[in-house]
């Protein structure tokens, strides 16, 4: 049985016991074990001009891989140079946790998207948008919905950017049917389910802040499209958001790296944590060279 560590924070840990649950259910069925570790008792640097890393002051002797359920990018980046095998990988994770790179690097594939800036608000001027109000500002590294703001107005815009000043942003143009957007649920580069999630009472349709959810069957070209984005990455698992136009084409919004499952479960009986763990199994059993 190969060992894992999976990897939260404190807070979101106490917040994910179930889903810690069912993991580690599924790994001990997939011949897997994990071992919940915080992100908060590591530390890391170098000692003796080597790569070092403790867990509660003692240091550590790695496992097979990890399950890394927080965006701590550098800790990421510090056990695959160490050797460790990580899901999501480091790379995965730094495009998918911030909203511009992740726009910037699916445009160049010629992916549909809303018109979007990238800014620094300490570097940006509202006299140099090129589009009008209103529109949706975005902390670059908010998720679950968070650090996303509605603004009409310019007094409105610094207000959002001001939470913020030294940290990137993006700026979008309003998505035609605002409070509705499809997530689409990735494990080992193959879609595993989506849903449909929507809001009558707000612009952000996300599930954790009240909204309504309900399984979503792709159609073809939409299929195509997911497929288009899946290429760029080697995900283990991840949501991947897309807003619709007016004739219900999918408009690609962002993507969630450590992404959660509630919505796919309430609506589906679909096992998606089994679906991750046999992923992983099947990942550490082929070369490195695969």
């Amino acid at each position: 049985m190969k060992a894992g560590w999976l990897i939260y924070s404190e807070p979101d840990a106490v917040k994910n016991a179930s889903f810690i649950d069912w993991l580690k259910a599924e790994a001990a069925l997939a011949g897997l074990s994990l071992e919940l570790m915080f992100a908060e008792r590591f530390a890391f640097g170098v000692t003796d001009n080597k790569l070092s890393l403790y867990y509660d002051l003692k240091e550590m002797r790695l496992p097979h891989f990890a399950v890394v359920r927080t965006i701590q990018p550098l800790l990421s980046r510090q056990l695959e140079k160490m050797g460790l095998k990580l899901f999501n990988s480091s790379s995965v994770s730094a495009v998918a946790n911030d909203k511009a790179r992740t726009h910037q690097l699916l445009a160049e594939a010629g992916i549909p998207m809303m018109d979007t800036l990238f800014i620094r608000p300490s570097f940006f001027q509202t006299q140099s948008m090129p589009f009008d109000f209103p529109l949706v500002a975005k902390l670059a590294s908010g998720r679950g919905g968070q650090q996303v703001y509605l603004v009409k107005t310019e007094k409105e815009l610094q207000n959002a950017l001001s939470t913020h000043p030294e940290q990137d942003w993006v700026l979008q143009k309003m998505a035609p049917d605002a409070g509705k957007d499809v997530r689409v649920f990735v494990v080992g580069n193959k879609i595993a389910g989506a849903v449909l999630r929507s809001s009558s009472n707000d612009f952000r349709a996300n599930y954790s802040l009240g909204g309504h959810a309900e399984l979503y069957h792709l159609q073809h070209e939409q299929t195509a499209l997911v497929e288009r984005i899946i290429f760029h990455f080697d995900i283990g698992m991840a949501g991947i958001d897309f807003l619709l136009n007016e004739k219900g084409a999918f408009i690609f919004n962002e993507m969630e790296d450590v992404v959660g499952s509630r919505t796919l479960s309430a609506t589906s009986d679909i096992n998606i944590a089994r679906l991750y763990m046999e992923h992983i199994a099947a990942k550490l059993k082929k070369p490195e060279s695969d």
